[in-house]
């Protein structure tokens, strides 16, 4: 059976309420702003990838409804992510056409905490967050909401972006209510204090200018200067322990380990991209990694996946393992339509083909590999990331099946077990979407998946799905794209970074400075 990771707390009493699609989450995120009234101890704190100042939440922008409640005395504190400074302060990483969506997107959240910041009241309080790897992101979209007597989170796949509400965009953002909301609260504290601690830079981006976050007045430190950047004390949350859910907050922070150029001749004084080591997390945190391959583990009936990314290897080592230990256990992985914000010269299917064939299903006999089904929606894009496993549990937040998910981008996830059924609903509700219709039974729902027809064998069905012939087509790396991929599109901060790539990077342009 599978299970919760021993080393994680657990909490029991938690409901977990998954939002399927961006409206639901929407309305859900904006009533519980709403319902702040300014009473002493009411707060709101968003942590996100990507941020806009046209985003409306219920008709209201939402930079008018933080504005709106921090006016009326809430406690209003947004944390935007932007590349590492290392990155945006360099004038050749500002030049590079691989960073031009990457960019653009930093500076959309730049223009975002400009305007929150007009507000006097958030000036202080709407932060850059700067603390990740150069070759990672800030990743979690991610919501604590609450008041003296109860808080909620929220933790997914869903931005707060208008384009996030289009039917064609599929994702999955996760409610949390009860004792585990305490962990969403603990994570943007640590972060929150750990920018404050840092000195502030000066960035760009797309043209946007903005500092990472404010100092106090009259210079000198934040213990002995005045104003800039509040602190965040610890703070027990007032939770309501009712549900029937046991939930565990999961994380992942990133190692900061860096190469060294000594080694590369005609560097013309290149600097390999830094940044400082996380100081709650000197050695990284790979929580979500442990969570996720403790809850496959032991999967008898039906381990399910739904991802934007599926290229860590080793999550698909963990599936592969499961299927050749279980005469019964049938796999589903469902993706989708290539992902409109992504950079499209950033071609990733080529990684898909060889962790698909090199890893899901290497080694399985006929009758194994039977049992395991790829799948892709021709009309939506899947960008939620969330398993399932058995009916038994569950993991939803913004870590994708991809390596840097696991171990390079700062992430959040929950995972939970449900004795009352809760698990199997969200899998139902998951598979109803897909399938139009109610399927609630485990083995009639894997059936409706195996009996999809193969991509290209006729038409595809009214709901757009197609299976996929296994193996994929043949793909192999060459050294450059295996570069590509170890430093760049799935990097693994626990190894040394950088070298590699500059290496690339010289050969492919001459000496000077970092040039992606």
């Amino acid at each position: 059976m599978p299970s919760l990771d021993s080393a994680l707390t657990t909490h029991a009493g938690c409901t977990i309420t998954p939002h399927i699609g961006g409206p639901p989450y929407f309305a859900a995120l904006k009533a519980k702003i709403d319902a702040l009234t300014g009473a002493a101890g009411d707060f709101v704190y968003i942590a996100g990838w990507w941020l806009n100042t046209n985003t409306a939440l219920g008709g209201a922008a939402l930079t008018d409804l933080l504005i709106a409640k921090a006016r009326a005395g809430v406690d209003v504190r947004v944390l935007g992510w932007v590349m590492a400074p290392s990155i945006l302060t360099n004038s050749r990483a500002q030049a590079a056409p691989q960073l031009r969506s990457i960019l653009g997107l930093n500076g959309n959240t730049m223009s975002c905490i400009n305007a929150l910041r007009a507000e006097p009241r958030l000036a202080d309080k709407a932060v850059l967050n700067i603390l990740a790897h150069p070759a990672g992101a800030v990743h979690m979209k991610m919501a604590v909401v609450g008041s003296s007597a109860a808080a909620t989170g929220f933790t997914g796949g869903i931005d707060l972006l208008n384009s996030r509400l289009l039917p064609s965009w599929h994702d999955v953002e996760v409610q949390v209510d009860g004792p585990v909301v305490q962990g969403l609260f603990d994570t943007f504290r640590v972060m929150w204090n750990e920018i404050r601690g840092r000195s502030p830079v000066s960035l760009t981006a797309n043209g946007v200018n903005c500092a990472s976050h404010t100092a106090p007045s009259g210079g000198g430190s934040f213990s002995t200067g005045t104003g800039g950047m509040p602190d965040l004390p610890a703070r027990t949350l007032a939770t309501t322990s009712g549900g029937s859910s046991r939930a565990q907050s999961a994380r992942t922070f990133p190692r900061m380990r860096f190469g060294s150029v000594g080694s590369i001749a005609s560097l013309g004084g290149a600097s390999i991209p830094s940044n400082s080591p996380l100081s709650f997390a000197p050695s990284g945190l790979f929580e979500v990694r442990n969570a996720w391959e403790k809850g496959i583990q032991g999967a008898q009936t039906f381990i399910y996946i739904e991802d934007q990314g599926f290229t860590a290897a080793e999550a698909f080592d963990w599936v592969n393992a499961a299927v050749k230990a279980s005469d019964t256990l049938k796999v589903v992985v469902l993706t989708g339509l290539f992902d409109p914000n992504d950079d499209p010269n950033n071609d990733t299917s080529k990684f898909f083909r060889v962790t698909v064939n090199s890893h899901l299903i290497v080694g399985l006999s006929a009758a194994q590999l039977a049992r395991v089904g790829v799948f892709s929606h021709l009309t939506k894009t899947i960008h939620t990331k969330s398993t399932v496993v058995d009916d038994a549990w569950a993991i939803i937040g913004s870590a994708n099946a991809m390596r840097r998910s696991l171990y390079t981008d700062l992430e959040h996830s929950v995972a939970f077990t449900d004795d009352a059924g809760g698990v199997a609903r969200y899998r139902e509700t998951l598979w109803g979407v897909h399938h139009q219709q109610s399927i609630p039974a485990v083995q009639a729902g894997l059936s409706a998946w195996f009996n999809l027809p193969f991509q290209g064998a006729g038409p595809p069905p009214p709901r757009g799905i197609v299976r996929l012939q296994l193996p994929l087509p043949a793909t192999t790396l060459n050294a450059q794209e295996q570069v590509m991929y170890d430093e760049v599109m799935d990097a693994d901060s626990r190894q040394e970074w950088g070298t590699q790539l500059m290496r690339l990077f010289m050969q492919q342009a001459g000496a000077g400075s970092f040039a992606p």
